[in-house]
Parts: C-alpha cells; structure tokens; sequence
C-alpha cells in the first residue's frame, strides 16, 4: 500500500512539474510592410475649398525586423512574446488638376515598436496571436515633395514656391507623431527553429500632428494601418527554463 501511495505521489509530483514547464526561446525576424496613413487628402486640401482636382493616397512598401523573446507553455497552448523590432511606414499622396499641375508628398516614417502578444496554438506549430504595440517615430520630418509646376507654368508669369521651399514647409507643418496600434497576427513555427508568419495592424490612435500654419494645412484623425509578411529563426534559452 505503501508503494502505491509513493507512486501516486511520485506520478502526480511529475504531472505538476511538468505542467510547470516553460519553453523559452528567443530570436530575430525579419520581412516585408505595407502600410497606409489615412485621410491625408483633408490635412493637405479642406474639403470645399476647390474642385478640379484628384488627390489620391497610395500606400508603401517598406521592410520591418526585430528582436523577440518567446514564452511558450505547451501543456496551455498558449505563449507570450516580447518584442522590439524597427519597420518603416508612409504613404504617398498624389495630387493633379485641370491644370495640368502634379505634385507627389511622400510620407516615409521610421518607427521603433514595442509590444507583446499573446498566441494560441489551435494546432502543433500554427498560432494565432493578438497584442498591443506601442510605435516610436524616429523620423517625424521625413517627407519630400516633388512636382511639375516649374515646368509647366515657368512662361506664364505665375510665381509658384520652388519644390524645395513647399518640402521645407511641410516638414515644419506636418509631424508624425508615436501611436499605439493592435496587432493580429497568423503563423507557422516549424521544428527546425524557423518560422513563417503574417501580421496585419490597425492603427488606434493618431499617428499625425499638424502644428499651426497659415497654409491651409488642417489636423485630423491620421491612423496608420498595415500589412506585413514575416520570416524568423528561434534559439533555445538551453538551461534558463526558470528565466
């Protein structure tokens, strides 16, 4: 009886350990962003001010990489992971008119993220995961305008500002600023270490401050959202099980 007893205990002390048990490993990332900063055309021409025109957002692609530490309990299905990782996002946005006059801004930000998410594993190796993220814009003044209007109106008497002289004003009415966003995300952790995954993030709160100028540019609710493919290789934390 006695040896039943100590082999239950024994059994059950086992079990409890085990569930205990946490895989930890961390690693690099790396991948492909496309993003997009919402309702520009209102910042740069007010609705009602004029008509004749087209001005058109178009998103960008960009790269993203960074830093993860990865908390998994397999008994649970479930892990979380840390991370810091760099991405650049922006938009361009491209004007023409009855005119004939084109201009292109290009909003080309670079962000430091910080965040975590929690991932399920429905299956061996897939997950799903979601989390908050924190963007730090290390880059607020990057965009640069290009236009034809000293092609086209340099004979006809009409002064319009040098590229050089707009960009240098936008650059002090627009600021990108640092902005929290969700992130959902879908993947594959294969068993050699690599992995495979998609991340889709929607922007939460605003992304752009328009500072007070006498151009007409107007503050709005800017988000950014984006779309983003990802590679990424794993090490074991070996012995720090209890890290």
């Amino acid at each position: 009886m006695k040896k039943i007893i100590l082999l239950l205990v024994l059994v059950s002390t086992k079990t409890l350990f085990a569930q205990s048990d946490r895989e930890i490993t961390y690693g690099l990332f790396a991948g492909g962003i496309y993003s997009k900063i919402s309702n520009l055309p209102d910042v740069i021409v007010p609705k009602g001010i004029y008509d004749g025109y087209t001005l058109k957002e178009e998103g960008k692609f960009g790269g993203t990489g960074g830093f993860f530490i990865n908390w998994k309990y397999p008994y649970a299905k479930v892990a979380i992971q840390t991370e810091v990782s760099y991405s650049g996002q922006g938009t361009d946005l491209n004007y023409e008119d009855e005119k004939g006059l084109k201009y292109k801004m290009t909003f080309g930000y670079s962000y430091i993220n910080l965040g975590a998410q929690f991932k399920f594993y429905p299956a061996e190796g897939f997950y799903l995961g979601v989390g908050p993220y924190v963007g730090f814009n290390i880059a607020s003044d990057n965009i640069k305008y290009t236009s034809n209007a000293q092609e086209i109106f340099a004979d006809s008497g009409v002064y319009f500002e040098p590229d050089a002289n707009v960009q240098k004003v936008l650059k002090e009415s627009l600021t990108g600023k640092n902005y929290f966003y969700g992130m959902f995300s879908a993947g594959y952790e294969f068993s050699n270490k690599l992995s495979i995954g998609a991340r889709y993030a929607l922007g939460l709160t605003d992304a752009l401050r328009t500072e007070e100028n006498g151009h007409r540019y107007s503050e709005n609710k800017n988000k950014i959202n984006s779309i983003s493919l990802i590679i990424g290789y794993s090490f074991d934390f070996d012995d720090l099980g209890n890290f």
